[in-house]
Parts: C-alpha cells; sequence; structure tokens
C-alpha cells in the first residue's frame, strides 16, 4: 500500500491545497506522494485550488478563470491564525525535493482545454520529478497523454464508467470499482477509513495518519 495524502489534508495546521500543507505531507517519512487540484487563472496562471470559485476556500470571491493571480494574491486561503497566499503550480514544485509521487488533477469542466494543457505540460516537463497527471474530464487527458506518458482517467460517481478499460498508464477509482483491471497501477479515493484489501493500490486518503505503520 502506498499513502497519498488528499491535498495534504489533516497533516499540518494549514489549510488543504495550500502550499505549507502539501509541502509538510510530501516530506513526512511514511507518506508515499501527494494529490493536489489545479485551474488556469484569467493571465493563465496555474494555480493549486479545488473549486472553481474561490468563496469557500478565501476571504475573497469569484470564478479562477475570471480572476488575474494578482488579484488571487490578496486573499487568505488559509484561517485566520495560519493565513496563506494562493499557490502556484510552480511554486509548489520548486520546493519538492524527493521523488515521491505528485497526483495533479486538472480542474477543466469544459471541452476548452488544449491551452490549459499546454502550459501545464510546459511546466511540468522542467522538472525531474515523479509527477502523475490525471482528470475527470476524457478528452482532456487523452489530449494531454499525447505530450506525456503518465497520464490516467478518474472513474467513479457515475462519471467515466464506460470508459473503464482504457490505454491510459494507470487508473483513478473509487474504491467499488477497484477490481476494475487493477494490472496496471491503480490509486484509490478517497480512502477515510481503515479497509482489509488495498495491499495493492495507491490509497489517496485525507486521513494518513490512520494507514501509518
Amino acid at each position: 500500500m502506498n499513502i497519498i495524502s488528499h491535498r495534504g489534508s489533516n497533516i499540518s495546521k494549514y489549510q488543504k491545497n495550500t502550499k505549507q500543507s502539501l509541502l509538510t505531507a510530501i516530506n513526512l517519512d511514511f507518506i508515499d506522494g501527494i494529490e493536489f487540484d489545479v485551474r488556469m487563472t484569467k493571465d493563465k496562471k496555474i494555480v493549486i485550488i479545488h473549486d472553481p470559485i474561490i468563496n469557500l476556500v478565501s476571504n475573497g470571491s469569484g470564478l479562477v478563470k475570471k480572476l488575474k493571480y494578482k488579484k488571487l494574491l490578496k486573499y487568505n486561503f488559509g484561517t485566520r491564525e495560519n493565513p496563506s497566499k494562493i499557490c502556484t503550480l510552480e511554486e509548489l514544485l520548486d520546493n519538492i525535493k524527493n521523488n515521491k509521487k505528485i497526483l495533479i488533477e486538472l480542474k477543466e469542466e469544459s471541452n476548452n482545454f488544449k491551452e490549459f494543457v499546454d502550459i501545464v505540460y510546459n511546466i511540468i516537463k522542467k522538472y525531474k520529478l515523479n509527477i502523475y497527471i490525471a482528470s475527470f474530464n476524457y478528452e482532456l487527458i487523452k489530449y494531454f497523454s499525447k505530450l506525456y506518458n503518465k497520464c490516467g482517467l478518474i472513474i467513479g460517481n457515475g462519471i467515466n464508467i464506460d470508459k473503464k478499460y482504457n490505454n491510459f498508464n494507470y487508473n483513478i477509482l473509487s474504491y467499488k470499482y477497484r477490481k476494475i483491471y487493477n494490472k496496471k497501477e491503480t490509486f484509490l479515493w478517497t480512502i477515510n477509513s481503515y479497509k482489509d484489501d488495498l495491499d495493492n493500490y495507491n490509497i489517496i486518503t485525507d486521513n494518513p495518519y490512520l494507514f501509518k505503520n
């Protein structure tokens, strides 16, 4: 079993998907990797954030794709006690000094994704890191797989079930679909309680300490 920290959750005093939480997670000995989400701003910066709007994760408001990076920097994406600025993909990757798994989910709900993909690819190709790229968006990941070989489709919650037998390098599956083509590398999400049949999987979890040996 490999333990993948989901957005750096519950690992430090900092909020998930912040630079501080993700770097803390990836530098812990018992954690084998991190998972986080990225989106593109109005001025083409790639930032680490899950939601399309910033209202629930910051003291600001608005759509990520409608805001410039300089504007996003004005807001607090942490807590009052432990404030955090939004982090770019490059800023995080610049600070990773090991070869653990870095699972990056590309968030783009529309099919207008080629510019986004090209920018992300041009960023990650600069680093000699163990980077995995994933998305729920089948056409997006199909396009990315022509540029990069560690690409995987996210399957679950009724999404991409008809595409479960695919030619991507790995799958990310919700737990109920864990038996799908498990001869290739497989990540299971989001496993937040202990289960007995997980030895051959990468576990994406909000509770890494639960699986610590």
